[in-house]
């Protein structure tokens, strides 16, 4: 798996219950830049990718290795 479907399976494990909304709040994001990921990862900016990571209390790194589970503890 690429890094940027790692990012968006990542993405929408993460979002669990949470409103569209409140998850773009959480992650730092606008609803439309969001979505857009939940799309398509493959456009991610670098500082995107550090915003979610931050979010999530994970490394950047963490967040595009497909064998990491750590994303799950945010």
């Amino acid at each position: 798996m690429d890094a940027a479907k790692t990012v968006q399976r990542k993405i929408r494990e993460v979002q669990g219950e949470l409103t569209h909304r409140a998850y773009a709040k959480k992650l730092g994001l606008t609803t439309g830049t969001l979505s857009r990921l939940k799309d398509s990862a493959q456009d991610a900016k670098l500082s995107t990718i550090e915003k979610i990571s931050r979010a999530l209390r994970v490394t950047p790194s963490q967040l595009l290795d497909e064998e990491d589970n750590h994303h799950r503890k945010g």
